[in-house]
C-alpha cells in the first residue's frame, strides 16, 4: 500500500490488517538539524512520479522478501521539527524477514527520493 499525504503512526498501524507473525515499523521524523545546520521545518512536495517510485519499491520488497503486507508512507506539505516524515511498515510471518524488508524499504526511499524536500 502506498500512502502520500498526512497520517500519524496509529493510523498507519491500523491499516496493517490481520496481525499474524510480526510487524516491523520504521518511523522517520523531521530533525532539527541537517548538513550541520539548524532546521526549523521542511516543505515536502509530491512529484509527478512519486507514486510510481513508491510502487516500484513496494514491488521490489515483495519480490525479495516473504512479506504479508507492506505500507510505504511519505508526508507532504509544511512540516515542523518532530512531524512524521516517512514510514515503512512490514508484516511478515517471521521477524528476520520483516526487519530486512523494512530496512530495504527505507533505504530505497532515501536512495530514489520519491518527493521533493526543502529544509528551512
Amino acid at each position: 500500500m502506498i500512502l502520500i499525504g498526512r497520517a500519524n503512526e496509529e493510523e498507519l498501524l491500523n491499516l496493517m490488517g490481520e496481525r499474524k507473525g510480526s510487524i516491523v515499523a520504521y518511523f522517520g521524523y523531521v530533525r532539527d538539524f541537517a548538513h550541520g545546520k539548524k532546521v526549523r521545518g521542511m516543505l515536502v512536495e509530491e512529484r509527478k512520479d512519486s507514486r510510481e517510485i513508491m510502487k516500484k519499491i513496494e514491488k521490489e520488497i515483495r519480490a525479495k522478501f516473504p512479506v504479508e503486507n507492506v505500507i510505504l508512507y511519505h508526508s507532504i506539505g509544511d512540516l515542523k521539527v518532530g512531524d512524521l516524515l516517512a514510514a515503512v511498515l512490514i508484516s511478515s510471518v517471521h521477524r528476520k524477514e520483516g526487519f530486512e524488508a523494512c530496512r530495504y524499504g527505507i533505504d530505497r526511499i532515501k536512495e530514489l527520493e520519491p518527493v521533493r524536500r526543502e529544509e528551512f
